[in-house]
């Protein structure tokens, strides 16, 4: 298999096992690693974001899994849509390779052009970075792949996050659903009630969860 085939297979595997087996969680990162590394020496981490159920809570579920012991600056940065990889993911999934070393990803974005049919390449467009080096999309998710656009103000740590508050707001919604609301409207219920309480979806979720709080 080739390598950007391999890359796009990894992808497709680590999406799937977000939140699943921890075992397959960590060797599908250890081979997504292996091969990364084998197309840029200076490669050091990646940040997976998957978007669930966008349209109604637009939650994202994001992985960061960085070198250990390696303190060097990122100097490049590729953004790959995973709407390209896995048509069941939110077109805002997106995934981000890191690397030490200036211009280490272009022939990397120049072979997953080519595997994906042509997707464009574009470089510093007008993705504008917030303090963590998250990319602030002004104009809704691209089918392109991006270089230099996500590179972050500060040192990326290791972690998963989002899956816990994703996991309290399903199961809000699940007690909703079971007072008689169907799925809709238990999305609408806990927006609404969370909105009025002047908190986030999952702060609320989890007060309804401890509280056992009817829906107003």
């Amino acid at each position: 298999m080739d390598l950007p085939a391999a890359l796009l297979a990894h992808l497709r595997d680590l999406t799937a096992s977000i939140g699943q087996d921890d075992q397959e969680l960590d060797d599908t990162i250890a081979a997504l690693n292996t091969a990364l590394r084998s197309t840029a020496a200076s490669y050091c981490g990646f940040r997976l974001t998957i978007v669930v159920n966008r349209v109604n809570n637009q939650w994202p579920v994001t992985l960061t899994a960085f070198s250990d012991g390696k303190d060097v600056p990122v100097g490049t940065s590729l953004r790959l849509p995973l709407a390209l990889v896995s048509e069941a993911v939110d077109p805002e999934s997106h995934v981000v390779f890191f690397a030490g070393t200036p211009g280490a990803f272009t022939d990397l974005a120049a072979d997953l052009s080519y595997a994906l049919g042509g997707i464009p390449v574009e470089q510093q467009s007008s993705a504008a970075s917030s303090a963590d080096g998250a990319s602030t999309r002004l104009d809704g998710p691209r089918r392109a792949i991006e270089l230099d656009n996500d590179l972050p103000l500060f040192a990326p740590v290791s972690g998963l996050t989002g899956l816990a508050d994703l996991t309290v707001l399903n199961r809000a919604i699940g007690m909703l659903v079971d007072r008689g609301h169907d799925l809709v409207q238990a999305h609408q219920v806990l927006r609404r009630d969370a909105a009025a309480a002047r908190v986030a979806p999952h702060i609320y979720a989890a007060r309804m969860l401890l509280q056992r709080i009817p829906p107003s």
